[in-house]
């Protein structure tokens, strides 16, 4: 019998490497305590990169049992006479002084090739990754601002002390009251933010302000006595933003000024929103009233979305990760939830589960919103791309979602085929991602799904008419209220004008006067008697002509109907142009006008003849059934009912000037019957529901995309 072939001898473990190697940490690590929920943490900073490494108390009780008189090995079985660790964990424990040696608190003279060939390619993937798409993400790093802010620091100091912050929140409110006092004027030019004119001065405007929100945290950081070893600057979408390396914060021991430093940015911003606030209400339109506007935007609106939003890693996130106590908010979150999801799906044990029911709460629902807000994000992002240049931006867009949904799969792959942790439910495992891979996609474009739409409807009437002025004058009297029902021709108003009652006393003494002098013609100049009944005539039909527009003072209504808007009592001696409104009479049946985008029309498919419900705004126990009597045949951008629009409260942006919108919307009647809507007003707004054809999710959003695409090609 031949000998078996020999076997390859095994790869040392990392145990084998290290149990014989004695080192130190570095000398000139900066170490300080924290406590997080009661219990202690340790931020140990590198002096030389000015990176900040967060351990937990048995992590740092390992650090700080590395000494260079010792072995590795005899550390770690120090740590298993002590109960510290177990045999078991020995790999763990050299992989932990392996972690070291990557972030540089330790210096090895070995090193574990197969770490440093999967460091090797992933630093490759991302060049790769960052010379595709890094002309729209990437950071510069300018300079070293840290000897500049040590020299100027004396200067900023005072806008930390009391006397300053009392002044500074005096005149916030002052500044947040005028905005409330003029509202109307403040939301009004919105629409036209965006236009291709105030674009360069907006984004001059939002680079000065983020320059100005960086020295608010580097100067707050100082301050307390930080350090600032790095400025520069992020191109975002080719949109520059200051950065500041501001992370000695996390190194302070009192959670009040690492609040402060995260709050510094929005702080010193908020110093150029008031003084332009103040500008803008004191100056008539014009480039610095614009400019003003634009700070007060960028600074409040901005600042909001973006800086203080927690799902985005701005001072929002730190904010809350402070406030919460919970370091690493995010990683924790999507941890916790991936656990979850474990546990639900796979039945596997939860590890290092959240003692409280709060923190439960947080990681969870914080979990779940950020990974809603990414995937919102990167669908934002792609469709900026594809607006700006479309066949880059397509390209890109294609690329930013095909590598995000392909990453995704092969890790989930890899999770449930081939895991330790899946090992004994592996068949479920494989199960699940036929499911979630195979069975669900196919799914989305197969398996149709009821559903409805739901639209915006006013309620009017079958016929409509506005009462106007002929003639201009003062409001004397009003002799019908709303809610009332009135006849044809019935009285509706009484104006008053002083001018007219002098036009028909004018023409009463002329037409006198010619008649005196008439009859004297006939005594005295008998040829002269024909010229002036000529006269006479021109004065009789001056005075029916005036008398007419003293009758048109009497306002009255041509048709029958019930009055559901007119003119109030506290009009009285108000002044009426020619064509002002004196009262709404509305007669036939109540209606409902609802407004359908394309691609609500198109999910819809109603028919005239189909049943809808309609609730009122307000009302949410009251719901309508009514008849579709009228579908539009096709889309307008022009809409006639205000109260849907932003106009007049409603959600439809439109241009105010003509009431024109980007979209065209489709218009349907809807009959109501008369006995249930008793208790509803006309123009009053609310909510239409109807059936929708059944449909696959995918068949949706597959429409929705193409007309998407469809709208950029048009452009």
């Amino acid at each position: 019998m031949s000998d078996a072939p020999a076997q390859p001898p095994a790869m040392p473990s990392l145990a084998d490497k290290l149990k014989s190697v004695r080192l130190g940490l570095r000398d000139d690590l900066d170490v300080t305590r924290h406590l997080f929920r009661d219990s202690p943490s340790y931020i140990v900073r590198d002096p030389v990169t000015f990176q900040s490494q967060r351990f937990e108390p048995a992590d740092y009780d390992v650090l700080v049992r590395i000494e260079s008189n010792r072995s590795l090995g005899d550390i770690f079985d120090e740590l298993v006479s002590a109960g510290r660790a177990e045999k078991e964990d020995e790999e763990k424990f050299y992989a932990f002084i392996m972690s070291l040696h990557r972030i540089g608190f330790l210096q090895l003279p070995v090193s574990d090739d197969k770490v440093l060939y999967r460091r090797h390619q992933q630093k490759e993937q991302a060049k790769k990754k960052e010379k595709l798409l890094g002309f729209l993400f990437f950071r510069v790093p300018l300079f070293n601002p840290d000897a500049f802010l040590t020299r100027t620091m004396h200067k900023a100091r005072f806008t930390f002390k009391a006397p300053f912050i009392a002044l500074w929140f005096v005149a916030l409110v002052s500044a947040g009251f005028i905005l409330v006092q003029r509202w109307a004027d403040v939301t009004e030019p919105l629409q036209g933010l965006l236009v291709a004119q105030n674009l360069p001065l907006m984004w001059i405007t939002l680079i000065g302000l983020k320059f100005l929100h960086e020295f608010g945290h580097a100067y707050s950081c100082k301050h307390f006595g930080g350090h600032v070893p790095e400025m520069g600057a992020y191109i975002i979408l080719m949109t520059p933003c200051a950065y500041m390396d501001a992370t000695a914060s996390w190194g302070f021991t009192k959670k009040s000024q690492r609040l402060m430093v995260c709050l510094g940015g929005m702080y010193y911003e908020s110093f150029a929103a008031i003084v332009a606030v103040f500008v803008w209400a004191m100056t008539q339109p014009s480039l610095l009233h614009s400019a003003a506007y634009n700070v007060i935007f960028l600074a409040t609106v901005v600042t909001v979305l973006f800086n203080i939003n927690p799902l985005m890693r701005y001072d929002g996130y730190y904010l809350m990760s402070d406030l919460t106590e919970i370091p690493n908010l995010r990683a924790k979150s999507t941890q916790y939830v991936f656990a979850l999801l474990k546990r639900w799906l796979l039945k596997v044990p939860v590890r290092n589960v959240p003692k409280t029911v709060r923190m439960k709460f947080i990681l969870g629902g914080y979990g779940v919103a950020a990974s809603i807000y990414r995937i919102a994000l990167l669908l934002a992002i792609s469709a900026m791309l594809a607006t700006k240049v479309f066949l880059l931006g397509m390209g890109l867009a294609i690329f930013y979602v095909g590598s995000t949904v392909i990453k995704a799969v092969l890790k989930l792959v890899k999770y449930l085929w081939y895991a330790e942790e899946t090992a004994n439910v592996r068949h479920r495992a494989i199960a699940l991602s036929a499911v979630a891979l195979v069975i669900f996609p196919v799914a989305l474009f197969v398996v149709p799904l009821p559903s409805h739409v739901y639209a915006r409807g006013v309620l009017l009437a079958e016929r409509e008419a506005i009462v106007r002025t002929r003639e201009p004058g003062f409001v004397k009297s009003i002799h019908v209220e709303p809610g009332q029902v009135i006849a044809q021709e019935e009285n509706l108003a009484q104006l008053h004008n002083d001018a007219h009652l002098e036009t028909v006393a004018a023409a009463e003494a002329n037409l006198r006067a010619s008649q005196i002098r008439m009859d004297a013609y006939r005594l005295h100049e008998p040829n002269r008697v024909q010229q002036e009944k000529v006269q006479e005539q021109v004065f009789k039909r001056q005075l029916t002509a005036a008398e007419a527009r003293i009758a048109d003072l009497t306002i009255r209504t041509s048709t029958a109907g019930r009055v559901v808007e007119c003119l109030e009592s506290n009009d009285v001696g108000r002044y009426i142009p020619v064509g002002g409104p004196i009262a709404t009479v509305v007669s036939g049946r109540w209606q409902l006008k609802a407004i359908l985008t394309e691609d609500q029309s198109a999910s819809a498919g109603a028919t005239v003849g189909d049943t809808v419900e309609f609730k009122a705004s307000g009302s949410s126990e009251q719901t309508i059934e009514g008849v579709i009597t009228r579908i539009a045949p096709a889309g307008t951008k022009t809409i006639e009912h205000a109260p849907l629009t932003h106009v007049g409260g409603g959600e439809i942006a439109v241009n105010p000037a003509d009431q024109s919108t980007a979209v065209p919307y489709f218009e349907i009647t809807v009959n109501l019957p008369e006995s249930l809507v008793s208790d509803l007003r006309y123009g009053m707004t609310g909510s239409i529901r109807m059936p929708a054809k059944a449909e696959p999710i995918g068949t949706k959003l597959t429409r929705r995309l193409s007309r998407f695409v469809n709208k950029l090609l048009q452009e």
